[in-house]
């Protein structure tokens, strides 16, 4: 059964006082390494959450995306420039190719970003900056975001949606028309390239990230966005093997052009967001042979904006239970569905949604268009 929207509006507040920081811009995109939580504003400045307080840690960082591991922050900025934050000063690497656009990764000894031509590169760490180490003529999307994934069992591995093409689907619901039609493996040194998924025409992966999940076993598979001019997006399942990628599973489409849906995936479970522009139904998917079911549970919620490329908003804090926005955007629920689902907790924003959600040190953290940085502790 579907909970309607006008039962999540009637759900209770949240049970434990939340905390909310004055940022001086809102935030744009949080990571975190371990319970230390970092933002980048609109302003394009890197802030840290230090003794309840927002403190400015550098200026010019980035005005899309940071990834946060091995005591550093990462970040390109809109000159193309690398930069990354070492807990005292600003280090970069002598590039100006790089596209502000695209989420990189980090590595324990590395960093991979992406060029505006679509190469990846490595960077490796050189007397005090960073040098580059490695370059692969990728065709990755010049706003691809990046993903570590370990596919066969033998390692983390850089993924990346590749061969965009504008003319397959004219939807735009990501920023722009170029869609993806391939997803492509790099070795995460040599930046070669250990397997590749190309998908027919009119095929296209309506996305900008895959999102690994274990489901089984220990080798992660990738959900990802698929759609087709005639029959709009279907969620879809790929797994990986020495050499190859292979589409396992996918979901039935809409049946109708221009329709999206929103993944979230982690413990194990596949979850999306169907048509969060238009009503949001709140679904789960479960894989029974070469087809992924689908079982919609709420109405009236919501993960993306159209033309935005944050596609983090929102997240599963354990199996069955996730953190999600409200069609409006100002509000998050959380809502457990480990049996019937049920709204358990309601946090009112200052303005609408501007960040993505990151759960970290067991609270929930959001930016508003208020330029408040909330976090919340979610049962």
């Amino acid at each position: 059964m579907v909970l309607p929207a006008a039962q999540i509006a009637c759900a209770e507040a949240a049970p434990t006082s939340p905390i909310a920081l004055q940022l001086p811009a809102p935030a744009v995109w949080l990571a975190a390494e371990d319970s230390q939580v970092y933002a980048v504003t609109t302003q394009s400045e890197l802030l840290t959450v230090l003794d309840g307080k927002a403190k400015v840690l550098a200026k010019n960082f980035s005005s899309t995306f940071i990834a946060a591991c091995s005591d550093r922050v990462v970040g390109v900025n809109n000159a193309g420039q690398l930069q990354v934050w070492n807990g005292r000063t600003v280090e970069t690497a002598p590039n100006t190719d790089l596209s502000p656009l695209a989420h990189p990764v980090c590595l324990p000894f590395g960093i991979v970003a992406v060029s505006r031509a679509g190469d990846l590169v490595r960077f490796d760490p050189a007397g005090g900056g960073w040098r580059e180490a490695a370059r692969t003529a990728a065709n990755a999307l010049p706003d691809a975001q990046l993903t570590l994934a370990n596919l066969d069992g033998a390692g983390d591995e850089v993924v990346a949606l590749t061969r965009p093409d504008s003319a397959r689907y004219d939807h735009g619901i990501l920023g722009d028309t170029a869609e993806a039609t391939g997803i492509t493996v790099f070795e995460r040194h040599g930046l070669g390239v250990l397997a590749r998924l190309s998908l027919p025409a009119p095929y296209v992966f309506e996305d900008l990230q895959v999102r690994p999940v274990r489901l089984e076993g220990g080798r992660d598979s990738l959900a990802v966005v698929r759609s087709s001019p005639t029959g709009g997006a279907a969620l879809a399942l790929v797994s990986g093997g020495p050499g190859k990628l292979t589409l396992q599973a996918t979901s039935p489409d809409f049946g109708q052009t221009h329709r999206w849906l929103a993944p979230v995936a982690g413990f194990g479970q596949l979850w999306a967001v169907k048509t969060p522009h238009i009503g949001g139904l709140l679904a789960q998917y479960t894989q029974a042979g070469d087809t992924l079911k689908v079982s919609t549970l709420i109405a009236g919620v919501s993960s993306h904006s159209i033309g935005s490329r944050n596609l983090n908003a929102a997240v599963l804090t354990a199996p069955g239970q996730l953190v999600i926005p409200s069609q409006d955007h100002r509000n998050l629920l959380s809502v457990n569905c480990r049996a019937a689902c049920r709204v358990t907790g309601k946090l009112a924003l200052g303005g609408t949604y501007s960040s993505n959600l990151l759960l970290s040190g067991g609270q929930m953290w959001v930016g508003d268009s208020s330029g408040s940085l909330h976090g919340w502790a979610v049962n």
